[in-house]
């Protein structure tokens, strides 16, 4: 009974999480100053512009008039996302309670793996549009940017926001408590 109350609360909250942050791209150095983005999981799914915030000395040539913030690229994968959490508020409440803890758990489950996907994808999306953007502007600028040009140094600078930790968690928790309640309802006694 606490699966199907949950199942369906549950999938929503994490929808709501999409809110929070999930990835993002910060560095500050003495050549280009400091520069933050963080998108949402709304902004990975609709391919949104990030909250961007730019201070350095050669901030005119990083984001000049009609210049796009560095995008993930993956509306696709975040919308599947978001379309098995649908498909589990669906199966949390339309199944029949034989199977509802199941089907939900394994929409949990999809949704998880899809999420760790969409991660791990935006992430390489955005060390290659910030890669982009450098050699862009190493081109325009008379500063030495060699020392941020490196691969080990872009890929720091992409990471992980708190919004994806907690969809994930949520996550599995659901998948969890709804295969635990699957497996307790068929077994005997």
């Amino acid at each position: 009974m606490l699966s199907r109350l949950l199942s369906p609360a549950g999938f929503v909250l994490v929808g709501l999480l999409f809110l929070f942050p999930f990835v993002g791209v910060s560095c500050s150095t003495p050549e280009l100053g400091s520069l933050d983005a963080s998108y949402t999981g709304f902004d990975l799914v609709t391919d949104g512009d990030p909250e961007f915030e730019v201070d350095s000395p050669v901030a005119d040539q990083v984001a000049p008039a009609g210049h796009e913030a560095p995008t993930p690229g993956v509306p696709v994968l975040a919308g599947a996302v978001l379309v098995m959490l649908v498909a589990g508020v669906g199966c949390a409440v339309r199944s029949r309670p034989a199977v509802r803890p199941a089907a939900a758990g394994g929409a949990a489950m999809l949704a998880a793996v899809l999420l760790v996907v969409t991660e791990l994808a935006a992430q390489s999306g955005l060390v290659d549009s910030v890669a982009d953007g450098v050699r862009i502007l190493q081109e325009s600028t008379p500063q030495n940017l060699d020392p941020v040009t490196g691969e080990d140094f872009l890929a720091g600078v992409v990471g992980t926001r708190a919004g994806f930790w907690i969809s994930l968690a949520a996550l599995i928790v659901l998948a969890a408590g709804n295969l635990f309640a699957a497996r307790r309802s068929r077994s005997p006694g």
